[in-house]
């Protein structure tokens, strides 16, 4: 018995690696299957149980027509034991086994009592199944049984039927599986069989049962599958961009004459007059603007946090709006890569860029003049990780 599940389980290794499938498995539709078994069995009889063990082997073959219902044909035997107890028959003179060749042949109806209790089970690794059918034995090589008989000078059993060898079967089980891979699994069995009085040669017009135990090695074939889409991977967060405000319309300079926006002239060195629209070399031109410094702020957070708290930053950053009025400022918040996810990290940055233009605002900075970009952590302007989590504002 142990050499045979040690058989079963080291064949069973040898398919595992190759049977291996990118296919996921469609447990809603029916599949093929066969199978070998071993194990042994035992009749209840008045005899002495430990002595009437015997192994046996079998073949089966079946189909599951859904997750829940199957049927298979099941083919089982080898060798059966009967015995004659002393102290029940008067005319035996010594306990007396004796041992045959029979099969039993069966149809059973299979139940998936996993399925059918969970149908929406995600792991189908393990099965519990139960089975019932019916079908006929078949005995034969009774020389042990016709030695035993004619030895007892008093024996009134009946004879047997002639040459009579089937009779009926019925039986109920249970099985255990286990999914080895794809198409290979394992069982054990446990079955509770129905046996006619005339199976184990002896009659007391009582039926006898045998009661057996399996380890099965089980392959299937014909599955349904269906194939694993891997989920499409999710598109990188794009920078959020508040668009510039739209140009004022083109001015004349009374200088030149040219038409350009904003009091932009081209030829001017430094950008608009600060108290005009005049460029600098239009002759009417009294207020010329000094070239301006260009403005590079940074504002440092602790995790998680978005409101501005460097107040002396945010002024110099107002004052420089007020000293150049002609100027823009790009405000730029960012997140750091090591703590949070990208899509928290997101928030984060957007939200500290947004709070710094509103505070701007509320010191008198138009929203006009600002634009407003968030990064989250797919940008890391510093290379300690810390410092990232920033707001920069930039000015020319």
């Amino acid at each position: 018995m142990k050499k045979l599940l040690l058989s079963i389980l080291a064949v069973a290794a040898l398919f595992v690696s190759s049977t291996a499938s990118a296919q996921e498995v469609d447990h809603e539709k029916g599949y093929n299957f066969i199978g070998v078994k071993g194990g042994a069995q035992m009749t209840l009889t008045h005899y002495s149980l430990g002595d009437l063990i015997t192994p046996q082997f079998g073949i089966y073959a079946g189909r599951y027509f859904n997750q829940y219902v199957g049927a298979r044909i099941d083919v089982t035997g080898y060798q059966n034991k009967g015995g004659f107890q002393a102290d029940r028959y008067d005319f035996v003179g010594t306990d007396t086994p004796y041992k045959f060749n029979a099969c039993t042949a069966d149809l059973d109806l299979l139940m998936n009592m996993t399925n059918i209790l969970n149908p929406n089970r995600a792991c189908h690794a393990f099965n519990w199944n139960l089975l019932a059918g019916f079908g006929v034995n078949y005995s034969w090589d009774y020389d042990e049984f016709k030695d035993a008989t004619n030895s007892f000078k008093y024996y009134v059993g009946q004879e047997q039927c002639g040459t009579k060898h089937a009779t009926f079967n019925g039986r109920l089980g249970t099985q255990l599986e286990y999914n080895l891979a794809k198409n290979f699994s394992v069982m054990l069995e446990a079955d509770a069989n129905y046996k006619n009085d005339q199976y184990n040669l002896k009659f007391n017009d009582t039926p006898d049962w045998q009661v057996q135990a399996f380890v099965g090695l089980t392959y299937k074939f014909g599955m349904k599958t269906k194939k694993v889409v891997a989920p499409a991977p999710e598109p990188e967060p794009e920078p959020i961009v508040t668009p510039a405000p739209a140009p004022e319309p083109p001015v004349a300079c009374p200088g030149c004459g040219d038409k350009y926006t904003d009091g932009n002239c081209p030829e001017s060195e430094y950008g608009r007059c600060k108290d005009s629209r005049f460029c600098k070399h239009s002759s009417t031109c009294k207020c010329k603007m000094d070239k301006p410094e260009p403005l590079n702020e940074t504002m440092f957070y602790e995790i998680r946090l978005s409101e501005p708290t460097a107040e002396a930053t945010l002024n110099k950053i107002v004052a420089w709006c007020n000293k150049y009025t002609a100027k823009n400022i790009t405000i730029s918040g960012y997140a750091d890569r090591e703590t949070g996810t990208p899509e928290l990290n997101v928030g984060y940055a957007k939200s500290r860029a947004e709070k710094v233009a509103a505070a701007l605002q509320e010191k008198g900075i138009a929203a006009s003049r600002m634009t407003v970009n968030s990064y989250g952590d797919t940008v890391q302007p510093f290379e300690e990780n810390d410092k990232n989590r920033c707001v920069i504002v930039l000015g020319e």
